[in-house]
């Protein structure tokens, strides 16, 4: 080990006494040196956290815009509530006779519909229970490109709770569909669904939706 020439003039009991000193230092040295490399070493990870939650949670001007439209809406007066018809699974090609159109509750298959966007209908069945799963079920019939773009958007913002399908038995043109309720539209108002989502989604038995 290195150290001071001049120690070399010391007794070697003194010597071995100074050398023994030095190791202890040099020891907590690195000690405190590992600490101080750990400690920052946790800094940066906190600091790098927060910068990614910062970055991943940063709103747009038009998600902030979104938000605000949709704290303006009242949905009193546009939601219908129904009794619910029950939640019993059924064998795939059971007919049920739901009272509501579409469906709100009722028998359904035993496996529900994927969350998502679909071109072609679906089976109510299969979207009942969705509906039991907390979930929002958006169906149209006979409505522009622009809409359908429209309502795709509200799909792609809701990717854990929304099901948008054509639904030729439909009576009006859009229904925004939950568990036992209901809101009927003529046309696609973004605000007034995404309240609708907001206020109704996992108002059901099972609340799986996200």
């Amino acid at each position: 080990m290195d150290y001071p020439k001049e120690w070399d003039e010391l007794s070697r009991k003194e010597r071995r006494k100074k050398i023994k000193e030095l190791k202890e230092q040099k020891r907590e040295k690195k000690k405190q040196m590992g600490k101080i490399r750990n400690y920052a070493i946790g800094l940066l990870v906190v600091v790098v956290l927060i910068a990614g939650y910062a970055v991943a949670t940063r709103k747009t001007p038009e998600q902030r815009e979104r938000e605000q439209q949709v704290q303006a809406v009242s949905l009193e007066g546009k939601v219908e509530e129904f009794d619910i018809e029950g939640r019993e699974h059924v064998p795939s090609g059971t007919v049920v006779d739901y009272k509501t159109n579409p469906p709100t509750s009722g028998g359904h298959l035993a496996e529900a519909e994927s969350w998502g966007v679909y071109d072609k209908e679906i089976d109510d069945k299969a979207a009942v229970h969705s509906l039991e799963h907390g979930g929002i079920w958006i169906s149209y019939n006979d409505i522009s490109d622009e809409e359908k773009a429209l309502l795709e958007e509200l799909g792609r913002l809701n990717p854990g709770s929304v099901i948008i399908s054509p639904r030729s038995e439909n009576d009006d043109t859009i229904v925004v569909a939950s568990w036992g309720k209901m809101m009927r539209l003529e046309s696609v108002d973004q605000a007034v669904i995404l309240k609708y989502i907001e206020t109704y989604k996992n108002q059901s038995p099972e609340k799986l939706a996200k």
